[in-house]
């Protein structure tokens, strides 16, 4: 009997129960198809060429969001269940007054909602299961692999994940259908349709001082956002920002509705035409008894569109070519001796052999070693490896970094401040050394070898002059200004003042191009350095491979091991699969390893997975926490509007009866709608448009990443989701307020 009643209750509200299941639906297919990732057909490939730790890391990530997820799509079908509830008080008085006992009308409650639980979890999985095979190409492209021998793949455990979650989620649903009919009385569910929630209508002279304020919060939330530029989230400017945005954006909602009467009523031409008197009254009525909600929707928005706009805009980090990166199949760096690892990022020695002393009283082998090669590493790991070093590198080339004691970044950074003011404060800008530290240069010659090995020009110095190498966009300006203003440095008895052109060139591997204000100096000043005891900071070895990447990662990484060199580190972890050595004492910052001939392998191909790791997780993170946010605003704001109009029959009702017809009292729907979803819309654009806009002054503009793509993807995302939404909502409203 019950069930009976509920398939014909489902059958007569299929109206209202849209976008319930809706909702549902889109929920499951989307948990399930970003939850089943890793089980798709292309990882089989992805295996081979790849970085398994990279992939399995963008899984853990996915699966760590989507326990949130989980409670955002929970909220949102206990929101959706409490408009159908509402929607039927009535059904359930006349239920109870025909006799059903409470716990009946609970039963009929609980059925209806397994088998439209059911239903849409059947149909959401179907839609999930066919989006993640969608998923899987778009993961082959963004790792650039072939899929070959493509066949359909079902996750048994994201089905499994999906299954208990939205179980979790039914449960509670039925719990709060059930307590919402038994706590009713019968005389307020019969009178329900009776009951119609309005406020009052707020003083309109308070209203509009309240959003003259809100327009003042705002404007200082984005003013201090803009001075803090978003980089220093514990900063006191940024968290006066945040709040100065939700007060804002609070008082922006409490005070629209009498802002708009106000300013509305004054306009008589548009006021008394047509059904504009009703319309502005029916929204101002809804906007001051649900201004809460529609806050927490603009800052949704916000928080959707903008991690939906810098995710894709971040992106372009790790979508540029990798050869401009990662020009080498392999780099080898040795961080030669540091007391801490602020010394080696920040060296500041005060003599030139202060480091030689120390390395070599504490680590005599591995500076005698290092002396006796010259610091080159290709010669002390040829030595090691013997004939077998021919078979597996076909060439390389080295490159150290010499630290200029007595010459500190802060004599450069005044001269160039002297000649472009508007760079402003260097030493404190992130990517620029510190001004205390002393600059960092390596020789003419090997700069010149490792530029052959990139198959560039070399580089040509006057006598008395030093060159310039940069490759990264936030430091070009800075670099040209070096080299046309011919600013000067003194090394010891010697000065030397830039020369042009500014070398574009990567000198080793590294996850991004990042040759920054790189500063060739003529060999003899590195004689020089030596002559005074001096030892290299870095050391770099740069080689290709005799094989392909991945035959030569493997047989390099065999030989190296045979040859000894990560032995020689009781304190590194070896990776067979990454190619990548750690030093964990250097990494902490407490007393180092020898430091030679190696500290870290960095290879083409694990450069290549990072890269391709990253990006895959903050696509696939920026579309899933996108895609629901703007869901979860869309389905709250709809539901809103629907209960609304119900809660408006009557009104539609007498208007009717007066005569207006039905294309009036469509465009009055319309309008309404149109209001209350693009009203917080509006705002949460405002919001975006500023960080945004922050972001892209401080991080996307000193990369020389564009803003436009990401910002129309966002845009793009917005119209099919929300708009989505909002037609549905307005053919619903329309459809109600007709009948």
């Amino acid at each position: 009997m019950l069930v009976k009643l509920a398939l014909r209750n489902i059958r007569r509200s299929l109206r209202d129960y849209s976008i319930y299941f809706v909702t549902l639906t889109i929920g499951v297919a989307i948990f399930y198809a970003f939850n089943s990732i890793e089980s798709q057909q292309v990882i089989f490939d992805l295996h081979s060429s790849a970085d398994e730790q990279m992939f399995e890391f963008c899984q853990q990530i996915i699966s760590m969001f989507s326990g949130v997820i989980a409670c955002v799509l929970g909220f949102l079908v206990i929101y959706a269940n409490r408009f159908l509830i509402k929607r039927r008080k009535k059904e359930f008085g006349t239920y109870l007054l025909l006799g059903m006992r409470s716990v009946g009308v609970s039963g009929i409650v609980l059925m209806e909602t397994l088998l439209v639980g059911v239903g849409a979890l059947a149909l959401g999985l179907l839609l999930g299961f066919l989006l993640s095979q969608a998923l899987s190409f778009v993961t082959a492209l963004l790792f650039q692999v072939q899929i070959a021998d493509y066949q359909f793949v079902f996750s048994p455990d994201a089905c499994l994940l999906t299954l208990g979650c939205f179980a979790i989620i039914f449960a509670i649903v039925a719990l709060f259908n059930t307590f919402s009919v038994n706590r009713y009385k019968l005389i307020d569910l019969l009178n329900a349709e009776k009951r119609n929630e309005r406020g009052g209508v707020r003083n309109p002279v308070v209203c509009l001082l309240a959003f003259v304020v809100s327009i003042g919060c705002l404007v200082y939330a984005y003013q201090q956002l803009a001075e803090n530029g978003l980089v220093m989230l514990d900063d006191p400017q940024f968290a006066r920002a945040t709040v100065f945005m939700l007060v804002g954006s609070l008082l922006f909602f409490w005070s629209l509705a009498g802002f708009i009467i106000a300013v509305i009523t004054r306009m008589r031409g548009v006021y008394l035409r047509g059904l504009t008197v009703f319309s502005v009254r029916q929204v101002a009525s809804r906007i001051n008894t649900a201004f809460l909600s529609l806050w927490a929707v603009c800052v949704l928005l916000f928080f959707s569109i903008t991690t939906f706009s810098c995710g894709m805009g971040l992106v372009q980090v790790f979508a540029d070519d990798v050869e401009r990166s990662a020009p080498f199949s392999v780099t080898a760096t040795a961080d030669v001796y540091y007391a801490s690892y602020k010394e080696l990022v920040s060296p500041h020695s005060a003599t030139h052999d202060e480091r030689a002393v120390a390395m070599a009283e504490q680590y005599p082998a591995a500076y005698e070693s290092g002396m006796a090669h010259d610091w080159n590493i290709s010669s002390d790991l040829r030595e090691r490896c013997g004939a077998e070093w021919d078979e597996v590198v076909a060439a390389s080339a080295d490159i150290n970094e010499w630290e200029a004691v007595g010459t500190p970044y802060s004599e450069l950074y005044n001269q160039l401040l002297s000649v472009r003011p508007d760079l402003g404060d260097l030493a404190n800008m992130d990517g620029f050394p510190s001004g205390d530290t002393n600059v960092l240069v390596s020789g003419l010659s090997q700069t010149n070898d490792v530029l052959a090995l990139l198959g560039k020009d070399p580089i040509a110095l006057d006598e008395g002059s030093f060159a310039i190498v940069n490759n990264f966009a936030g430091t070009q300006d800075c670099a040209q200004a070096i080299v046309d203003n011919g600013l000067e440095l003194i090394f010891g008895d010697t000065t030397l003042a830039a020369t042009g052109p500014v070398v574009d060139a990567q000198l080793f591997d590294t996850s991004m191009a990042g040759t920054i204000l790189w500063i060739v100096v003529p060999d003899f000043v590195i004689d020089d350095f030596q002559a005074q005891g001096a030892i290299p900071n870095r050391c770099y070895m740069n080689a290709d491979y005799v094989p392909d990447l991945e035959d030569g990662d493997e047989r390099f990484d065999s030989m190296i091991k045979r040859a000894g060199v990560m032995d020689a580190f009781s304190q590194a972890e070896t990776s067979d699969d990454s190619l990548e050595v750690s030093h964990d004492a250097n990494n902490s910052g407490s007393e180092t390893d020898d430091g030679w001939p190696v500290t870290s392998f960095v290879s083409q191909s694990t450069t290549v997975a990072a890269n391709n790791g990253l990006r895959m997780a903050i696509i696939y993170l920026a579309l899933y926490i996108g895609f629901v946010f703007l869901m979860a605003t869309a389905t709250i704001l709809a539901i809103q509007r629907l209960s609304d109009t119900a809660d408006s029959l009557p009104s539609y009702r007498t208007l009717s009866q007066l005569g207006c017809d039905q294309r009036m009292v469509s465009r009055s729907v319309l309008a309404q709608t149109l209001v209350y979803f693009l009203v917080p819309l509006g705002l949460a654009a405002c919001h975006s448009a500023c960080a945004v806009s922050v972001l892209n002054h401080t991080f996307f503009e000193p990369l020389g990443l564009p803003v436009a793509g990401p910002i129309a993807l966002a845009a793009g995302l917005v119209v099919v989701v929300y708009g989505l939404y909002m037609l549905l909502t307005y053919a619903m409203s329309r459809s109600m307020a007709r009948s």
